[in-house]
């Protein structure tokens, strides 16, 4: 299945000097290469050793060639190709944050690599103070303070240096990952390798044009249904549970997802075909073409995109189950969280849709709490660097779209006050930190929280995949 020369070389994960590439846990990544595809133990330890920013991931580009062609390998099952795709992803995306809603640059990235190898650490923590400090949107902000927090480790240029080669090394084997789209194993079932490695591609946006033409080739959506190939009837009742897993040519909704960030506006063609997936009878990926085509035409964005977006929304999957079912689930971001701030790639034409999930999101996305407040802040007040006041806040007259924002703050528990960065992100607006201050300022009295006990059922906790690491993203949420 390799469609890249010289790729018989990675075969030997032993030859590779992991010990000095990795000098904790070096000496069982040969061991963990030659199980990952078989072992979700082997998957788990093996991210803990690379991924960004761990001390090990000076080792991941190096790793890169073996995750693929595991994936890739034609001895390995189809039902087990998701397991390297799925640290691939983690590798490619380490903060998804930081890539939505604008995409990253690679000139800019590559620059700012070679600036930090070649100047006084002192000087660059400074710097990327001063960057953190005037940044004009959150998403800067975000992607500056994840530089400076990783800086700060002992190893920090060469962690970011290895994070750009192991991105480099991920795009040089575009070819042999786009073969994987192809094919009924690739694309029929749960955990198919056609859905991860679409999430991987997603992010390679310097190869946008030669992916965009891979996915829509792959699943003929380019191509109207009555001019799609016949396939032969089915004979036999594996053939016919073949073709209902492979649900004929369709995209799958994780390519949809990847078209939305690197498709470009001016391909009339497959605007036209997202806008046919769009009004189709198949919620979810009505849900993702309809996602992508804002992605896509940003500011331009058709209204019956936005408003299948909304009606996405309302139904009983909810954008929780939506999100879920058509976007990744990278690092600590849910899907939702990172949907949520890819539609602002839309400005003011996707304020109302984004308001209506940002409620949702400041109540119930506890690790995310603190970045989608600020957005959410940055959304009805301006960015933090207008320079905000107590006393502005006293005196002003909040419109009803920010009071839906504030009320929604004030109406979250005890617990959630507790988070320092949450706390911060309030005081960088001059809002009270101290939940009833902020309650006294916005006119919400505090409700009493009730606590419910759970009657004892006599029966054990019940089991399952681990929770923790990068199984617990995988099998705790969406994917």
């Amino acid at each position: 299945m390799n469609a890249t020369t010289g790729n018989d070389a990675h075969d030997d994960a032993e030859s590779v000097d992991w010990a000095a590439l990795a000098p904790e846990g070096g000496d069982r990544i040969a061991p963990l290469l030659a199980e990952v595809t078989r072992s979700d133990t082997a998957l788990s330890e093996l991210h803990d050793i690379i991924a960004f920013p761990a001390p090990g991931h000076t080792a991941a580009p190096k790793a890169v060639d073996h995750l693929v062609d595991a994936a890739c390998s034609p001895r390995t099952p189809a039902t087990d190709r998701w397991r390297p795709l799925s640290l691939l992803l983690e590798l490619v995306s380490p903060h998804a944050e930081d890539l939505f809603p604008e995409p990253r640059d690679l000139g800019q990235w590559r620059d700012e690599v070679a600036w930090i190898a070649t100047t006084d650490i002192a000087k660059v923590h400074e710097q990327y103070r001063a960057w953190v400090e005037e940044a004009p949107d959150e998403q800067q902000r975000w992607r500056m303070r994840n530089r400076l927090d990783v800086l700060e480790l002992p190893e920090g240029p060469a962690l970011l240096q290895a994070e750009l080669d192991t991105f480099e090394a991920v795009r040089a084997r575009v070819p042999d990952l786009l073969e994987l789209l192809k094919g009924t194993s690739n694309r029929g079932g749960l955990d198919r390798a056609g859905e991860w490695v679409s999430y991987v591609l997603a992010f390679l946006t310097p190869d946008a044009d030669r992916i965009v033409a891979g996915i829509t080739g792959s699943s003929q959506m380019l191509l109207a249904r009555d001019l799609r190939p016949t396939r032969q009837s089915a004979s036999g009742l594996r053939g016919i549970m073949d073709q209902a897993l492979e649900g004929g040519s369709e995209p799958l909704p994780a390519e949809l997802f990847a078209l939305g960030l690197l498709a470009g506006p001016d391909d009339i063609d497959l605007t036209v075909a997202l806008t046919h997936q769009m009004a189709g009878g198949n919620l979810y990926n009505s849900f993702a073409a309809s996602v992508a085509l804002v992605l896509i035409h940003g500011p331009n964005t058709p209204r019956e995109a936005l408003r299948r977006v909304g009606r996405g929304g309302g139904t009983t999957s909810g954008y929780e189950g939506l999100f879920n079912e058509s976007w990744p689930h990278c690092g600590p971001r849910s899907p939702q969280v990172l949907g949520f701030l890819a539609l602002g790639r839309a400005g003011d034409r996707a304020r109302r849709l984004r308001l209506d999930i940002l409620l949702g999101l400041i109540k119930g996305e506890d690790d995310s709490r603190a970045l989608v407040t600020g957005v959410g802040l940055e959304l009805v007040l301006g960015p933090r660097a207008k320079g905000f006041t107590a006393e502005e806040h006293v005196q002003a007259e909040y419109d009803e779209e920010t009071l839906k924002v504030l009320w929604a703050i004030a109406e979250l528990p005890a617990g959630a006050w507790e988070d320092e960065g949450f706390r911060e992100t309030l005081a960088a607006w001059a809002l009270p930190e101290d939940p009833e201050e902020f309650r006294a300022l916005v006119g919400v009295e505090a409700e009493p929280e009730v606590v419910e006990e759970s009657a004892p059922t006599g029966r054990p906790e019940p089991t399952g995949p681990p929770q923790g690491g990068i199984l617990g993203r995988l099998f705790g949420g969406g994917r």
